[in-house]
């Protein structure tokens, strides 16, 4: 099941850096020292780092992004945010324990009461597919945001209870999220993914239908109703959900399976 994307959050802010540049003078012990000018060394901010960093994240370019973080740092390591965003970027290069040790950092740099920072860790043990410590820290996340319900937080919830093949509180954390989010279609296309699991396939490829109904432009329950509808051998209606699929993600993750199974499927 695709997690939904990690929390990325820009940081405020800025600090500035100067340091002064002299040369001593050659001039004879008689002479009158001449007046140089002051030659001021290249600053650049905190706040510019972190952006540099954040632009870097935002293109997926993991290592610039770290750097650029790792820059950020040393000149201020209170700042909770860079060393979440820092092991966003590692969970991304699967530098798990890493990734770990930099969430670390930000609970100590005053992350401690933040929803967005356990949310993230609980990212990275998904990841991992260490799926108890992923519940746990999204729970974690919950508690620091005074309780109130997240839709992000519920479906990763759900999704590690599926993984986990606990189906009841997987379906108690995708209804809730299904509750406070109606208009979303994930919580529905999750319920879909956890009937499935369940093995009632064609109840799961009627939720699937329901959330083509919620939002049309919803790609991913495409992909699923023709995985379904191909093993339920109806090959021309799998056909045209890979192919709807394709039209609305031709990159998409799921593209290059989709692209095969619509082929084949056309070749019958």
């Amino acid at each position: 099941m695709p997690l939904p994307s990690l929390h990325v959050i820009a940081l405020l802010g800025a600090l500035s850096l100067s340091a002064l540049a002299c040369s001593s003078s050659s001039a004879a012990r008689t002479d009158k020292a001449p007046v140089e000018n002051e030659v001021r060394a290249p600053t650049i901010t905190i706040q510019e780092l972190i952006v540099r960093g954040n632009q870097a994240l935002d293109q997926r370019q993991w290592e610039q992004a770290i750097a650029a973080y790792d820059e950020a740092l040393a000149l201020d390591q209170q700042r909770w945010e860079v060393h979440m965003n820092r092991a966003i970027a590692l969970t991304f290069l699967l530098r798990y324990d890493d990734a770990i040790a930099s969430i670390s950092n930000a609970l100590i740099a005053g992350g401690q009461d933040k929803p967005e920072v356990y949310f993230n860790l609980g990212n990275i043990y998904q990841e991992r597919g260490v799926y108890d410590a992923s519940i746990t820290a999204y729970r974690a996340s919950l508690a620091a945001a005074g309780g109130e319900l997240n839709v992000d937080t519920l479906l990763n919830i759900g999704a590690a209870y599926i993984y986990l093949h606990a189906y009841p509180k997987a379906r108690q954390a995708l209804e809730k999220a299904a509750e406070i989010a109606p208009d979303d279609p994930r919580p529905l296309h999750s319920l879909g993914l956890l009937t499935y699991s369940e093995e009632n396939p064609e109840e799961a490829l009627r939720i699937y239908q329901q959330v083509e109904a919620l939002d049309p432009n919803y790609a991913p329950a495409y992909f699923n109703q023709g995985y379904i509808q191909q093993r339920l051998g109806q090959h021309a209606e799998a056909a045209a959900a890979f192919e709807r699929y394709l039209e609305l993600a031709p990159e998409g993750p799921y593209a290059v399976r989709a692209r095969n199974n619509f082929n084949r499927l056309r070749s019958r």
